[in-house]
Parts: C-alpha cells; sequence; structure tokens
C-alpha cells in the first residue's frame, strides 16, 4: 500500500545512481578544481609560491602526497551528493508523470524533463 504513495522504483533508481555520479563527478573533476583556487589564492599573495599549475601539482604532492590535491574533498562530496540523487530523482518522476503509454518521451518532453529537475533542484538546494 505504501508503494501508491512512495516514490516509484525507476525514481529511487535515479536518486542512488544520481549520488553515486556526483560523488564520481566531483572524484574526477577536484584536483583541478583545487589547483585552480590555489592559484587564484596565490597570486593575491605579496610572494607567489607557484610558478603555474603543473608547479602547484608538484609542490603539493610533495609536500602532501598524491591525496594533498583532494584536500577539502569532502566538502563539495557533502553537498554534490544529494545535489546529483535529487536532480536525477526528479528527473526520473518527471519521465514517469511525461511518458507516454510505452514509456518513451519525444526530445522536447525530455528537454523539458531536464530543464524541471535542473530548476526544481536549483530552487530548493
Amino acid at each position: 500500500m505504501w508503494q501508491q504513495y512512495g516514490p516509484s522504483e525507476k525514481t529511487v533508481r535515479g536518486i542512488v545512481i544520481g549520488g553515486i555520479t556526483g560523488g564520481i563527478e566531483i572524484c574526477i573533476t577536484f584536483p583541478t578544481e583545487y589547483v585552480k583556487t590555489q592559484l587564484q589564492l596565490d597570486e593575491r599573495s605579496a610572494t607567489p609560491k607557484f610558478r603555474g599549475p603543473i608547479d602547484c601539482v608538484k609542490q603539493t604532492v610533495n609536500g602532501h602526497g598524491f591525496f594533498g590535491l583532494y584536500r577539502g574533498l569532502s566538502v563539495l562530496l557533502y553537498g554534490s551528493i544529494p545535489k546529483s540523487s535529487f536532480r536525477f530523482g526528479t528527473f526520473e518522476y518527471l519521465k514517469s508523470q511525461a511518458a507516454d503509454e510505452r514509456g518513451n518521451l519525444s526530445p522536447v518532453m525530455r528537454l523539458l524533463c531536464g530543464l524541471g529537475a535542473g530548476y526544481h533542484c536549483c530552487y530548493h538546494c
């Protein structure tokens, strides 16, 4: 009985897959964001510490090991995983409401579901 009021299996799967995808995305892109941020902070100092992105990576790895490039990662994961879960879940929910009897979406409806999921997430996050 609770299933008629709760999210569908596809929506739950979208939520789980969205969280995993968001976590993977952050893990892949975080080192470049870390280096960018370090260089932005460094350019404001009186005596710059880095000569460029490659030097920043070298100094970070030499001083803190490879995982030094991931310092501060947890903060982004705490935000990214729920955000991606919410977006994917919302997309799956909207898709289930807009699909035809065979479960298909036209390209326009797919676009609108994607826009709705992005808007819904941005509005609530």
